[in-house]
C-alpha cells in the first residue's frame, strides 16, 4: 500500500465517489477557471471519458472540435441516448501537471441532458484508486 506523500485523495459526498478535475481546450479555455477544481463524480455506469452538460460544453466552444457523426449510448434502463463528442484536456491538479486528452461528450438532445459533469469508466482505468467507504473517501494511488 502507497504511503501518505504518494496518495492524494477527495472526500466523498453524498455517499457517492468525487475527484478534483480541470477542463481545458486546445485553444485554452479553462473550466472552471482561476486555479480552482471542479469535484466531479465518478460514474462507472457511463463508459465513456467524460460527460459534460451542454451549457458547459458550449461554454467552453467545443462545438468546435466536434466529430462528425455522434455516438449512440445504451442507458441502464435500456433506452439509448446520442452524445456529441469532441477532443480536449482533464487536469487532475493533486494529482499532476500533465493533462489528459479525452474524449468529452455532451447530450446530442436537450431532453437527454445530464445536470453535472461525470468521469466514467473508460478515464478512471488510467488510475489505481481506492475508494474508502469506511471513511468516505477516494484515493489515487500513484504507481
Amino acid at each position: 500500500m502507497a504511503n501518505e506523500e504518494e496518495k492524494v485523495s477527495w472526500p466523498y459526498r453524498d455517499d457517492s465517489p468525487y475527484i478534483g478535475i480541470k477542463i481545458q481546450t486546445d485553444s485554452g479555455e479553462e473550466y472552471p477557471l482561476a486555479n480552482h477544481e471542479k469535484l466531479v463524480l465518478i460514474d462507472t455506469g457511463y463508459d465513456g471519458e467524460i460527460l459534460l452538460p451542454r451549457s458547459i460544453y458550449h461554454e467552453l466552444g467545443l462545438y468546435n472540435w466536434e466529430k462528425p457523426e455522434p455516438l449512440e449510448y445504451l442507458l441502464g434502463d435500456g433506452s439509448k441516448m446520442n452524445l456529441t463528442s469532441a477532443s480536449g484536456l482533464v487536469l487532475i491538479p493533486k494529482h499532476s501537471k500533465n493533462p489528459i486528452r479525452v474524449e468529452i461528450h455532451t447530450a446530442n438532445e436537450a431532453g437527454q441532458d445530464t445536470d453535472g459533469i461525470l468521469l466514467g469508466a473508460k478515464f478512471i482505468k488510467r488510475f489505481k484508486l481506492l475508494l474508502n467507504g469506511p471513511v468516505s473517501e477516494l484515493t489515487i494511488l500513484q504507481n
